[in-house]
C-alpha cells in the first residue's frame, strides 16, 4: 500500500464516521467470537419446533435483560446480547432456520453470499443507520381495520354462526405481485443492488467526511426495475376481491366485543396483512335493554293488577313463555328479579345473569260515579 492511501485511510479512521466504523468491526468480531459453535436454539432458551412468536418472544426478554443501555461497561451481558441477536437473525429468517436446521452451522456458512448473518445488519439498531437496513428484521404488518359487525340482542344471547364479506385488496394472481407482465421482466435496480437506498459520502472539512442515506434515484426506493407492467393489476401489484367467511359469535358476547381476524386486512407484497378488527353492535330491543350480563324490561299493569295482583306472560329472546305471578301489591316502579333469565355469560355459559322486571302501574283516566263509591267503600273498610 502506498504512503499515499495508508494516510488516507488513517484520515478516514481519525473521523467520526472512522471511529464508528472500527466500533462496528469490534462488535461484529464480538459476535463471531461469541456464536461460534453455539446452539442457537440453546441461546434463546426455545425447543427446536417453537414457534416463529416463541422464537420472538425470547428474543425479545432476552434482549432486554442483556442489552448493553441496560448493563453499561458490562463485557459479559454485551457477549450475551451479541449471541441472542445473531441468533434470533437466523431463527428469524425462514431460509437461514432451513439450512441450519437441515445443515447447521456449516449449511449458513455455505450459502451464498458468506455466512449466515450480517453483523452490520445486527448492530446497525444501536447507531442510527450508516449501515444497511435489517433484512432480517420481520416487516411490520399493515393497517388493521375496524368494521361493525351488527347483530340482535337474542343472536347474543343465542349465539349465532354469521356469514361476513368484506372487500379487499389482495395479491394480484396474475403477476403475483410483482407488478410486471412477466416474472424475467423485474430486475434488481443496478444502482443501489435492491436496497432502495445509496449511501453517500461527502468532505464537509478538513479532515471530514460525511456519509449520508438517499433514496436511490433511478428505481425510486423500490430496489427493482420493471421492463413491463402487470395488464391485470397495472402494476399495482394487488388487487380487489371480496372474502366471504363465518363468525361464531358465543352465547353472552358483550357488546362492543371485538372479533380479530388475523392477516385478513388488505394484501401488500413484501408486508403480512393487518387485522381486520369486527366489532359486535347490537341493535336496540324493542322489549329487553342488556346490561353487562343482567337484562332489564318495563312491564304495564293496570290498578287493579296492581292491588290484588296477576299473573302474566312474556316472550322470552328464545322463544320460552316466561310467567309473571304477583299476590300482593304492586307499587308504581316497583322491581322484581328473576333469577338466571339474564344473559348468559360468555365464558361460562351454564350461568345466566339476572332479569330485573320494572312495573308501570296505569291509572284510569276517569271513574265513574258508581266506581269511585265502590273505591271510596273499600277504601274505608277497617
Amino acid at each position: 500500500m502506498s504512503g499515499h492511501y495508508c494516510f488516507r485511510l488513517i484520515e478516514i479512521l481519525m473521523t467520526r464516521g472512522g471511529r464508528r466504523l472500527l466500533l462496528l468491526l469490534a462488535l461484529a468480531a464480538l459476535v463471531a467470537l461469541a456464536v461460534a459453535g453455539k446452539d442457537y436454539y440453546e441461546v434463546l432458551g426455545v425447543t427446536r419446533d417453537a414457534s416463529s412468536a416463541e422464537i420472538k418472544r425470547a428474543f425479545r426478554k432476552l434482549s432486554l435483560k442483556h442489552h448493553p443501555d441496560k448493563n453499561p461497561g458490562d463485557e459479559s451481558a454485551a457477549q450475551k446480547f451479541a449471541e441472542v441477536a445473531s441468533a434470533y437473525d437466523v431463527l428469524s429468517d425462514e431460509e437461514k432456520k432451513s439450512k441450519y436446521d437441515r445443515y447447521g452451522e456449516e449449511g449458513l456458512n455455505n450459502a451464498g453470499g458468506g455466512g449466515g448473518h450480517d453483523p452490520f445488519d445486527i448492530f446497525s439498531q444501536f447507531f442510527g443507520g450508516g449501515g444497511r437496513q435489517r433484512r432480517e428484521r420481520e416487516p411490520s404488518r399493515g393497517p388493521d381495520v375496524v368494521m361493525p359487525l351488527r347483530v340482535s340482542l337474542a343472536d347474543l344471547y343465542n349465539g349465532k354462526s354469521l356469514q361476513f364479506s368484506i372487500r379487499r385488496e389482495t395479491i394480484c394472481h396474475h403477476c403475483h405481485g410483482k407488478g410486471a407482465a412477466h416474472e424475467e421482466d423485474v430486475h434488481v435496480c443496478s444502482e443501489c443492488g435492491g436496497h432502495g437506498v445509496k449511501m453517500t459520502t461527502r468532505r464537509v472539512g478538513p479532515g471530514f467526511i460525511q456519509q449520508f442515506q438517499t433514496t436511490c434515484e433511478k428505481c425510486h426506493g423500490k430496489g427493482k426495475i420493471y421492463t413491463s407492467t402487470c395488464p391485470v393489476c397495472g402494476g399495482r401489484k394487488v388487487e380487489m376481491a371480496d372474502l366471504n367467511f363465518d363468525v361464531d359469535l358465543e352465547k353472552g358476547t358483550p357488546d362492543g366485543f371485538e372479533v380479530e381476524l388475523e392477516n385478513y386486512a388488505d394484501e401488500m407484497p413484501d408486508q403480512p396483512a393487518g387485522h381486520v378488527r369486527l366489532q359486535v353492535l347490537t341493535a336496540p330491543h324493542p322489549i329487553f335493554t342488556r346490561e353487562g350480563d343482567h337484562l332489564w324490561m318495563d312491564m304495564d299493569i293496570s290498578l287493579r293488577e296492581a292491588l290484588v295482583g296477576f299473573n302474566k306472560t312474556f316472550t322470552h329472546l328464545d322463544g320460552r313463555r316466561v310467567d309473571v305471578v304477583r299476590d300482593e301489591i304492586t307499587p308504581p316502579r316497583f322491581v322484581t328479579v328473576l333469577k338466571d333469565e339474564g344473559m348468559p355469560k360468555q365464558h361460562l355459559q351454564s350461568e345466566k345473569g339476572q332479569l330485573h322486571i320494572k312495573f308501570h302501574v296505569q291509572f284510569p283516566a276517569s271513574l265513574s260515579d258508581e266506581q269511585k263509591v265502590g273505591f271510596r267503600e273499600l277504601f274505608s273498610m277497617k
